[in-house]
């Protein structure tokens, strides 16, 4: 059953008050003249009415809406590590410029199915979950950066492997009847001293997908990332060993290496191409949903009937009081001589 809404047109302290003293008026007046008790004692009731009326009273309006999904959930997880901003996208733009325009491309030819966004570095997050909310997911990319330099260390080309399966099964589990598909997007430079796991225990819970690399072989340089707060102008990372500028080279044979285990396509990046996918046929779903605060019904109207019938009241006995009243005596004319 529907809630009852208020929406005062005065603050709660002010109309109460203004209620009680006109009302309490009305019922005094009623009380001290005898011949009028009728009248005053309507004026008193037609005053709590429009007080109850100034409190705007009304009950949500639920939506029944419907939205077409279709039955494909796609995962896509994106390498942030540092190396991921080496300048060697399209000229000398941050491989992560081709890693959002990708995946924004991904979204265009398949707008009913669910995306979620998963990023890693040192660790791995859910940025966005699954979801039909391509703004969501727009959003997210314009804000992707890669980890804080201060806190970036070695990190594992397989990190995501753990979370991934987590989120594969549980996807599974959700909606057994959907199709998974699961998208890797990054350049394959290895900097942690343990070797990569083995991505072959995901493939069992795809139904296909991609590994997308970014960046050349022959690198490009890295600028820091500081925190969004800070005001200092962003330096290039240098190596320890030589202090000069930090090179990312990126290596196709490490992920064409994760796409074998994974049973999916190794495809190289580059600028001016597009991340052209053929998506399975999955069947459309129509879903409904019912929105709970699509808007208010107001019942002011409801408690304007007995004000009108009061008005009317007050018109009939108005009308009777003249009526008593009689003509109205013209005055004698005195005659002069």
């Amino acid at each position: 059953m529907n809630s009852l809404v208020l929406s005062p047109v005065l603050p709660w302290p002010v109309l109460a008050l203004l209620t009680v003293a006109v009302a309490g008026g009305c019922v005094l007046l009623a009380v001290r003249t005898r011949g009028r008790r009728l009248q005053w004692s309507l004026r008193a009731g037609a005053v709590v009415v429009l007080a109850l009326a100034l409190l705007r009273p009304g009950h949500p309006v639920p939506a029944l809406t419907e939205r077409a999904e279709a039955a494909l959930d796609v995962f896509v997880a994106v390498d942030t590590t540092a190396s991921m901003v080496a300048e060697d996208w399209d000229g000398d733009s941050p491989r992560l410029d081709g890693v959002a325009q990708d995946i924004a491309h991904l979204m265009e030819q398949a707008p009913d199915a669910r995306f979620t966004l998963i990023t890693f570095a040192s660790t791995t997050q859910t940025v966005v979950p699954l979801t039909t909310d391509d703004a969501a997911v727009r959003s997210a990319l314009e804000v992707l950066r890669p980890e804080l330099t201060q806190y970036s260390s070695g990190s594992s080309i397989t990190e995501p492997l753990e979370h991934l399966r987590g989120r594969l099964e549980k996807a599974a589990e959700d909606r057994p009847e959907n199709a998974r598909l699961l998208f890797y997007l990054g350049d394959g430079e290895q900097t942690a001293d343990t070797e990569p796991a083995s991505m072959a225990e995901l493939a069992d819970l795809v139904d296909g997908g991609a590994v997308y690399g970014y960046g050349t072989e022959a690198g490009g340089r890295m600028l820091e990332t500081a925190s969004y707060w800070s005001d200092a102008e962003p330096a290039y990372i240098r190596d320890p060993a030589t202090d000069a500028p930090a090179v990312s080279h990126a290596d196709p044979a490490a992920l064409q290496r994760i796409a074998g285990e994974l049973g999916t396509d190794f495809v190289h990046r580059s600028a001016g191409t597009e991340a052209d996918f053929e998506f399975p046929d999955a069947e459309r779903l129509v879903e409904e949903r019912e929105e709970t605060d699509a808007g208010v019904a107001e019942l002011t109207w409801i408690l304007f009937l007995p004000l009108a019938a009061w008005l009317a009241a007050e018109g009939f006995l108005a009308a009777r009081g003249i009526r008593k009243l009689g003509p109205l005596a013209r005055p004698a004319v005195r005659r002069t001589r």
